[in-house]
């Protein structure tokens, strides 16, 4: 009788981890990142090494701030050590008129690195990561409308940077008659909540992140609200260039994730 209770038991909390883990989609790439190096010296390309790691292990790390961390300094004072492979590439006239830039793609061995991290007991999120679901609400000339992705090519592009550049998996409403019946444009960044939460039930996520972009001159301010575990977080952000003003989007949906879902080890182990 005993067996049979304990593999009911075992049963019960195998299904509700399905139930939990059900939007949790795998995060690949999260030790590999493509940045511009201002040339191909031995010293830019250090440099540029350096800003790569220091960008992975923000989108892995459970912290604040990273960059108080001893063993994240250590880290990057011997950046070059944990490289597993790198390459330069050119960068199109367009993008960026120096003839001496290159892109360089930097992929860190996963392995001896979260070795380090938890050999210092810091605090490490997965790759398996739920998926959230973002209302945003962009504002420019005047205009608010919800984002749509082919009438807004480089929103768009800022969110995929700011997606991939945290590892937050992020999908957006579809939009369609019924959605468009039931939500407005300002109604999502509204003091109440509940009819946005209503409406993002179909999606079946365990995140919902409400943001508003508007653009000022050459920068565009953001405003934020993320649903989590029953609690909200709101923040603005200062008036950023485009793909940065996503990125502080994401930031915040991190922070709340990483420190719900990230394994942090305790002192004695």
């Amino acid at each position: 009788m005993k067996r049979k209770s304990v593999r009911l038991c075992v049963l019960i909390l195998g299904l509700l981890g399905a139930v939990i883990n059900a939007d949790a989609v795998e995060v690949k790439g999260l030790y590999e990142i493509e940045l511009v190096a201002r040339s191909q010296s031995a010293e830019d390309r250090l440099q540029a090494i350096k800003q790569a790691m220091y960008a992975v292990l923000s989108r892995v790390l459970v912290a604040e701030d990273i960059s108080k961390i001893p063993a994240v300094q250590q880290a990057l004072a011997s950046a070059q050590n944990y490289v597993k492979q790198s390459q330069f590439s050119l960068i199109s006239a367009d993008e960026q008129p120096d003839n001496e830039a290159r892109l360089i793609r930097v992929q860190f061995d996963e392995d001896q690195l979260m070795q380090v991290m938890r050999d210092s007991h810091v605090g490490i999120w997965s790759e398996i990561r739920p998926e959230t679901l973002v209302w945003l609400v962009v504002d420019e000339d005047g205009v608010r409308q919800f984002y749509n992705a082919d009438a807004m090519p480089e929103v768009e592009s800022a969110l995929a940077f700011a997606s991939k550049i945290k590892g937050i998996p992020m999908i957006y409403p579809m939009l369609d008659l019924e959605e468009q019946q039931k939500i407005s444009v300002s109604e999502v960044l509204s003091a109440d909540s509940r009819n946005l939460l209503a409406v993002s039930a179909r999606y079946e996520v365990t995140s919902v992140m409400a943001g508003r972009i508007a653009k000022k001159g050459g920068c565009w301010q953001g405003e934020w609200a993320f649903y989590f575990d029953g609690k909200i977080k709101q923040w603005n952000s200062e008036c950023l260039p485009l793909k940065a003003a996503a990125v502080a989007g994401a930031e915040g949906a991190y922070q709340v994730l990483s420190n719900y879902y990230g394994v942090k080890p305790s002192a004695n182990q």
